[in-house]
């Protein structure tokens, strides 16, 4: 047990995640389902295959292994976020970068901290360590509350310019990103609630890293099936097979590849961190995750100009919320080294 490593990589983790929703921006001469097919194929396939092939001894024999009712608890948490998933690229792409991260993330943060918390450690709720915990999930929703006027705000003076704030219904990305938001939790249960899992693969040879790995393996898989479906159906309705092949491609392949590496080892990050945190890491990093990667993602909205025209008021409610979710993550951190 190493908290204060711990908090690092799943900063780390938060950054990479709050980083790689950029590619988004920069999708031509592709479209969104495009540039999604390549980011899930890459993050959710090959890359947690070749990792755990290359950390977990026989494979095979984990899975043979495994608890029937455990791995298809893993499996269906990961079908599930993958539901999820596919809300999230569409709810940005509606609301922007900053406040659509934020408010799917902000209800992600919320179940997927308080979920294992109650089912896994209920003597905890109403002791000193659990009430810190939630009082550090209200800081966090607090945070992304304000994050989410200031978008809302962004957008009113934006539309006041005749500028787009963002594409198509205001009201329609918000219901999609609530529902990305409760879905997208199921990926912090699957690995929280994943320990007969991990047990196979440590059986199997491997190491606690490697069980890890093997855990992602399983429920990005899983969350593979939504995501593949979803970007084949958009790719034969909108007739973008041939995008593929137009000219300067090459640069949106390593863009999608990009956006692949930045997520899937953000997640491979916040699990190494998450163990190193102890007994509860999952309900306390889980928070700390979710806010560094709003606070990212909110920089970068910054900085590709995305609140270009937006009026004062709505950049002093960013910055305060960003302040209060730089808060939130040390209440999580605080939780943590409660005895």
């Amino acid at each position: 047990m190493n908290p204060s490593l711990g908090f690092s990589l799943i900063v780390l983790g938060g950054f990479m995640q709050g980083t790689y929703f950029l590619g988004l921006k920069w999708t031509a001469p592709w479209k969104w389902e495009n540039i999604w097919f390549v980011y899930a194929v890459f993050a959710l396939i090959l890359m947690p295959i070749s990792l755990a092939a290359a950390t977990v001894p026989h494979i095979g024999r984990a899975l043979s292994q495994a608890p029937g009712h455990d791995l298809e608890m893993v499996f269906l948490y990961g079908a599930g976020w993958g539901v999820g998933s596919v809300l999230s690229g569409l709810g940005v792409d509606r609301m922007g970068l900053a406040m659509g991260v934020a408010v799917l993330i902000g209800i992600t943060a919320a179940l997927g901290a308080l979920i294992p918390l109650i089912v896994s450690t209920p003597e905890l709720v109403f002791q000193p360590k659990g009430l810190t915990v939630i009082a550090s999930v209200i800081t966090l929703l607090a945070g992304v509350t304000l994050v989410g006027v200031a978008g809302k705000k962004r957008d009113q003076s934006k539309a006041a310019q005749n500028e787009a704030g963002q594409k198509g219904s205001f009201v329609a990305g918000l219901l999609i990103c609530i529902f990305s938001g409760i879905f997208s939790c199921m990926l912090n249960l699957a690995f929280s609630f994943s320990g007969p899992i991990r047990t196979a693969a440590m059986a199997s040879g491997a190491n606690v890293n490697g069980a890890q790995n093997f855990v992602w393996m399983v429920a990005l898989g899983a969350g593979f099936i939504a995501n593949l479906l979803y970007t084949l159906y958009l790719l034969t309705r909108n007739r973008t097979w041939g995008h593929f092949t137009y000219p300067k491609s090459g640069r949106t392949l390593a863009l999608g590849i990009a956006m692949a590496f930045l997520w899937y080892f953000g997640v491979v990050f916040y699990g190494r961190g998450a163990g190193l945190m102890g007994d509860i890491g999952t309900v306390v990093g889980w928070p700390i995750f979710m806010a560094t990667m709003i606070i990212f993602s909110g920089v970068w909205g910054f900085v590709t100009g995305e609140w270009k025209g937006a009026s004062s008021r709505a950049k002093w409610y960013m910055l305060a919320g960003i302040v209060v979710l730089i808060i939130a993550s040390g209440i999580s951190g605080a939780a943590n080294r409660m005895g």
